[in-house]
């Protein structure tokens, strides 16, 4: 409450599902917005020592965009969030028009209101961030398409997961399955009271 009364945004969660305009055949497979802590993003950055420069950052399921606005004080050279409900969707693009007293290091920042099953992935050096945003079934073919996209075009993709301990054994096998043995766990921590886990592609012709 500190935090959206400051800087003049709506991040709260505790959204009533009736309430979403959940349009995806995958409404049921969503997990219920839960806004991360502000420092989550620069944290999880810092355990892999990765900077923002020269990375276009995806969060996949990104609620009210909480975490988008942690990105944009940091040099992304773009910023994008993937949302299925389009009431979550526009009060993120409202946060990100109206967020004040931010020191905003990147301007192009964009909602797209979609299943994330259905984002056309980046071709391009990219980390996609995860906090818990639907089932292990979804989040499996999220996966599937990210990893197809670097294998057709090798660059290199971070992939975090924040708060998805449930899912990650079932990660933890598929992601070097699929890619071939090129995907590697660089962090299995925890921050604060939640886990964090950071996969990386690298970057290999």
């Amino acid at each position: 409450m500190i935090f959206d009364a400051l800087h003049g945004v709506d991040t709260g969660g505790g959204d009533a599902a009736r309430d979403l305009e959940i349009a995806s055949a995958n409404r049921d497979k969503g997990i219920a917005y839960d806004p991360c802590p502000w420092s989550t993003l620069r944290r999880a950055l810092r355990l892999v020592s990765l900077q923002a420069e020269g990375f276009t950052f995806v969060d996949i399921g990104c609620g009210k965009g909480k975490v988008l606005l942690s990105a944009m004080v940091l040099p992304f050279k773009r910023i994008v969030g993937v949302e299925f409900s389009s009431y979550l969707s526009r009060v993120a693009e409202q946060n990100i028009a109206s967020a004040r007293f931010l020191s905003r290091r990147c301007s192009s920042v964009q909602i797209i209101c979609s299943d994330a099953i259905q984002y056309p992935i980046p071709e391009e050096p990219a980390i996609f961030f995860f906090a818990n945003p639907f089932s292990y079934e979804v989040m499996e073919l999220v996966l599937d398409n990210i990893v197809s996209s670097y294998l057709r075009a090798p660059r290199s993709i971070y992939l975090i997961f924040y708060g998805t301990s449930s899912i990650m054994p079932r990660v933890s096998e598929f992601l070097p399955m699929k890619s071939g043995g090129r995907a590697r766990l660089r962090v299995s921590s925890v921050l604060g009271q939640r886990s964090i886990n950071i996969f990386e592609l690298t970057h290999c012709q």
